[in-house]
């Protein structure tokens, strides 16, 4: 290895020169295209291949920085009633991580960066099957493939993509630190957002008030995807609340974790009340102390405020609980998809599919009136009927994976700190969380909310993987004495 004094030349050549010398290479194999796109007068697309250059050289150095950057920016581009704001979702969400992805691989090969190689195994390979298996189903059993794969493309490929990149850039503590700001913002303004909606929607664009008095949805138009990531957040804000010294960012902290609690409940989405149930009993056998006060204070808010300002809230949220016309339409919507489910048990009626073949396995239940205009709102009991009991193993092993995985490493994780056994359970309660809002609605239909997700498996993945001996989430010992045998008979 070459040295001049102590400067080691290959680690300055790899560092230095090799991120401006790939964005160099980068940029003359886009001269034409962008050639074209400026004649074509296509100058959206046009500036976005400019931008691609100096992003792709802060994404060789630091890729999780794009992680950082969709989190900010996604949640007010989930849906895109104009021009501008399509422009801003193919940016950031269609051609940002995919781009991030494949220069974090490239980096990692040319070692631009040094870090521990992250480590991949089974979860991964299964995200990698299904997403095959989703391809071939389009082309197999789709009569509009084309439209078909690029809707996989925002609801599969992108989300396993943000998967992918979060495991390999495998952040630690520092990177969670920088995602702390990130997280307040989107908390405190989702969470503003969601009250300007009922009190001021004059203040807010046509766009984000699809549902305006009756669910609260923020920017993401829809209350189970705003719930998800209030969670997701605001579980993120109070852990580090939690590991801080009494003073005003804790407060700050603490009363954005606040705000995000009382949001979910004025969604009025009786699934998210569920899983907040379910957030709450965790956070509660988490920090005991700190949560009954928390509690205390709330419930004593809630009271308050219900006497006033949000008295004819808490009468709907009553009347919510007592309306039986939705649920009587989703058992129908859900018994047709375990009819459809026993009638293609293994590979499914095809990816995106549901829709079409439902009404013929929907029957009248109790007073249930068939409803035609109805998804499955059961994201499970789609991905299984579309893809199969196949399709829905290789979608669900992840989850299970790391979970038994999660398992395993507790005893050997610290039980205090920010970087925690209880930072890790967090994101299971996240997890657990989506698991019973996607009971009550199909998330197939929101990008936003299944790639955030992915993120949080990809997250606690890291935080597990951290933990564990390489032959733990490697290939199976048959696969490897397969191999053995392959590579014995070559040579």
């Amino acid at each position: 290895m070459r040295t001049l004094g102590n400067v080691d030349l290959t680690d300055s050549w790899k560092i230095r020169f090799l991120p401006g010398t790939l964005s160099l290479l980068i940029g003359l194999g886009l001269g034409p295209i962008l050639a074209m796109l400026i004649v074509g007068g296509n100058w959206p697309f046009a500036f976005a291949l400019v931008a691609l250059v100096p992003l792709v050289t802060l994404f060789s150095v630091y890729p999780f920085v794009a992680v950082l950057i969709w989190l900010l920016v996604m949640p007010f581009f989930a849906i895109t009633p104009t021009v501008a704001s399509r422009y801003i979702y193919w940016m950031f969400h269609r051609a940002m991580i995919p781009i991030a992805l494949g220069t974090a691989i490239l980096s990692d090969m040319l070692r631009v960066r040094k870090r521990p190689p992250a480590r991949l195994g089974r979860a991964e390979l299964a995200t990698v099957l299904f997403t095959g298996t989703v391809v071939v189903s389009i082309l197999l059993l789709q009569q509009s493939p084309q439209s078909t794969l690029i809707l996989a493309y925002d609801r599969i490929l992108v989300p396993f993509c943000m998967y992918w990149l979060v495991r390999l850039t495998a952040p630690r503590q520092k990177d969670l630190q920088r995602l702390l700001p990130v997280a307040l913002i989107i908390l405190i303004a989702e969470s503003v957002i969601g009250l300007l909606s009922w009190f001021a929607p004059q203040a807010l664009p046509a766009a984000w008030l699809g549902l305006q008095g009756a669910r609260t949805t923020g920017s993401l138009s829809n209350p189970a995807v705003y719930t998800t990531t209030l969670m997701f957040f605001s579980l993120l804000i109070f852990q580090a609340a939690m590991n801080r010294k009494p003073g005003a960012v804790r407060s700050i902290f603490l009363f954005a974790f606040g705000l995000g609690t009382i949001c979910v409940f004025l969604s009025f989405s009786r699934g998210s009340w569920l899983g907040g149930l379910l957030v709450g009993a965790g956070l509660l056998f988490l920090y005991p102390k700190a949560m009954l006060r928390m509690t205390v204070i709330l419930l004593v808010l809630m009271i308050f405020l219900g006497s006033g300002a949000l008295s004819a809230q808490m009468t709907w949220a009553s009347e919510r609980l007592e309306d039986r016309g939705s649920t009587d339409a989703r058992i129908v919507e859900m018994r047709a998809a375990l009819r459809m489910t026993q009638a293609k048990p293994f590979f499914g009626w095809g990816y995106n599919n549901f829709d079409r073949y439902d009404r013929q396995f929907q029957v009248r239940t109790d007073n249930s009136a068939i409803s035609y205009d109805e998804t499955s709102h059961n994201t499970w009991l789609t991905i299984m009927t579309e893809m199969g009991l196949i399709g829905f193993f290789l979608f669900a092993f992840p989850f299970v994976w790391w979970l038994m995985l999660t398992i395993k490493v507790r005893p050997q994780m610290p039980k205090k700190g920010l970087w925690s056994w209880p930072l890790l359970t967090m994101f299971w309660l996240v997890i657990g969380d989506f698991f019973i809002v996607n009971n009550f609605m199909d998330m197939r239909h929101f990008p936003f909310g299944l790639t955030l997700l992915w993120t949080t498996l990809a997250f606690a993945a890291n935080m597990v993987c951290s933990y564990l001996k390489a032959d733990d989430i490697g290939a199976p010992a048959w696969a490897r004495r397969a191999a053995g045998l392959a590579s014995d008979n070559i040579t």
